[in-house]
């Protein structure tokens, strides 16, 4: 078979095989898909049922008295109770943050957040940030993204990024960082395409 030849059937393969994956992306996607619980928790916050720790508050008042009530509302504010286990199995989205000297540690069951002072074995993420700025993105919803992505608060994937996609962190990360997980994916695909297609040409 001639280069010419072998560059249509690489197309028609590389064609194929992206029709397979967006087909494997959206049942995926209904498989991993959690409840969403936005509604449940609007009406929370709506009825007074949960209130900001930081109303009422200085800047300096609410450095001085974080704690997990704070990081409860931070997890609240990236709709972190929308995680939810894998399919088929019990493993609960695990959180562990890492502020100032401070470490706690926080698990989402069915919609509902726990958290504890401490470490957590087998975290999904480790979000690294301070007192201040967390006090910041209380205050202000839209800082939040700007924390992140100023690298004044950081956000790490311990577990897979498989896994932490399959537990609904996907919406999360892009949110905050502006950067996709599926991103490393789709740049290897790219890379070996072209990669192939140079080798031929």
């Amino acid at each position: 078979m001639d280069k010419k030849g072998l560059l249509k059937l690489l197309i028609f393969i590389v064609i194929l095989l992206i029709i397979i994956l967006a087909i494997i992306a959206g049942l995926l996607y209904f498989l991993f898909k959690g409840k969403n619980y936005n509604r449940d928790y609007s009406e929370k916050f709506a009825s007074g049922e949960l209130v900001n720790p930081t109303a009422n508050l200085t800047y300096e008042q609410a450095v001085q008295q974080f704690d997990s009530n704070f990081v409860l509302y931070i997890l609240y504010s990236l709709k972190a109770y929308n995680l939810h286990s894998t399919p088929f199995s019990s493993d609960k989205p695990r959180v562990e943050f890492y502020i100032n000297d401070d470490i706690y540690n926080a698990v989402v069951d069915k919609g509902k957040i726990s958290v504890e002072k401490g470490e957590i074995e087998e975290e999904d993420i480790i979000i690294t940030t301070t007192k201040e700025e967390g006090v910041k993105m209380l205050q202000n919803k839209d800082y939040i993204s700007e924390s992140f992505q100023s690298g004044a608060s950081k956000m790490e994937m311990i577990a897979g990024k498989t896994e932490l996609a399959s537990k609904g962190y996907l919406e999360i990360y892009t949110g905050v960082t502006g950067n996709s997980i599926t991103g490393f994916f789709l740049k290897t695909f790219i890379n070996s395409f072209l990669l192939v297609y140079l080798y031929i040409t």
